[in-house]
């Protein structure tokens, strides 16, 4: 249920993936990470979150990265 999901400000996130806040805007807008829009600001999910690590995650191989 949406309620009881937890929402992380774009700075949040920004600091727990390690990149500047702006990149996290531009993943917003390019349609990579999904977020919820109240006003003029952006709140993502802790699960949108963990499904845009999960897609982006690389797996290495026998020969490097794949």
């Amino acid at each position: 249920m949406i309620i009881e999901q937890n929402f992380l400000t774009p700075e949040q996130v920004a600091r727990f993936l390690q990149v500047h806040v702006l990149t996290v805007y531009s993943y917003i807008r390019m349609g990579k990470m999904d977020a919820v829009r109240l006003g003029r600001r952006y709140r993502i999910s802790t699960q949108d979150l963990e499904n845009f690590v999960r897609r982006n995650r690389t797996r290495i191989g026998p020969t490097g990265l794949k």
